[in-house]
């Protein structure tokens, strides 16, 4: 039997999609660093549940379309611009 024969599991699974929502945010971080952004939590979240999250990282999407991981340790402030929805 080939490879070709074999039927690939990642196929045969159905996609599974998480809808987040997408909350602006300005952080500052330990060094003085201050960015802007946007961060993604899930429909019944806080922002304040992503930063408690076990993570060490999340995502920020700046406004040129850069995504930046950010690590929770370096963070001095989260000031959420917006509520989801």
């Amino acid at each position: 039997m080939s490879n070709d024969d074999q039927a690939d599991p990642a196929r045969l699974r159905p996609i599974s999609r998480i809808t987040k929502e997408v909350v602006e945010v300005e952080l500052i971080l330990h060094d003085g660093t201050a960015l802007a952004g946007k961060v993604f939590i899930g429909q019944d979240q806080r922002v304040q549940d992503l930063l408690n999250d076990g993570n060490a990282f999340f995502p920020l999407l700046q406004a040129n379309g850069e995504i930046l991981l950010i690590a929770k340790s370096a963070m001095a402030l989260c000031k959420p611009l917006d509520s989801p929805g």
